[in-house]
């Protein structure tokens, strides 16, 4: 798909990424004169089929959810538009990698980084939870560590809004190495999903791996029924 020159008021000045369902641009608001981060979703995927409907009300989902969020440890989302062929997401636009592409090269954090990393998520879930969203996918993947050492988050496609009545866009609501044993019984989560991937994601940052592996079935018995082995 080429390149498109705007989208809205938003210059495009760079690719970031592409997936399945859409491209992430690096885009400039002349406004203002702020960077920003686009990430779009392709028009083709938001009608018709189950799986379209549904990816549109996660993409909305998700800016409907961190929209309502002001906080410096979370990812800050500007807008929500569609031009042409795409809706998209106009967020703050963050110099940094995801923190699973940093474990994925095998960097261990030093004992008072862990602490760091950890304080700075705490703080942001805790601002998230006062104001009535629940991330529900807790995770490195969708986490950034900036340049700067600033732990950010991001990703709020599954959130839950509470008291609103899209809470739930997808039948599988959460990551498994990640999700709480109530997740995978589809028992009803509060914040303490939030809470629960946070201690395995503290887990994975002392140990080198997270307290479980193995495919989903694995992965929901033992979540369910056993005690992860101590980190010592």
């Amino acid at each position: 798909m080429p390149t498109p020159e705007r989208l809205g008021k938003y210059r495009i000045t760079d690719v970031l990424g592409e997936g399945a369902m859409g491209v992430v641009y690096k885009g400039f608001d002349p406004g203002i004169g702020r960077v920003v981060a686009l990430k779009t979703i392709r028009r083709h995927l938001m009608s018709g089929a189950d799986a379209g409907s549904a990816a549109l009300a996660r993409f909305r989902n998700e800016a409907q959810a961190a929209g309502r969020l002001s906080h410096p440890g979370i990812v800050a989302v500007y807008d929500f538009g569609d031009e042409g062929d795409v809706a998209y997401i106009a967020m703050e636009y963050v110099e940094g990698r995801a923190l699973a592409r940093v474990l994925g090269a095998d960097l261990r954090f030093a004992d008072d980084d862990i602490l760091s990393l950890m304080g700075q998520l705490l703080d942001a879930l805790g601002h998230a939870h006062a104001n009535g969203v629940w991330h529900r996918d807790i995770k490195p993947g969708n986490l950034i560590l900036a340049n700067d050492g600033r732990l950010k988050i991001a990703d709020f496609g599954i959130a839950r809004i509470e008291n609103a009545a899209l809470t739930q866009v997808t039948s599988v609501v959460g990551t498994p190495g990640y999700m709480a044993p109530e997740q995978f019984l589809g028992k009803g989560i509060d914040r303490r999903a939030d809470l629960y991937a946070a201690g395995v994601l503290l887990y994975q940052l002392l140990v080198g791996r997270p307290p479980f592996s193995g495919t989903t079935e694995s992965l929901m018995y033992r979540v369910v029924n056993e005690p992860p082995l101590l980190p010592s």
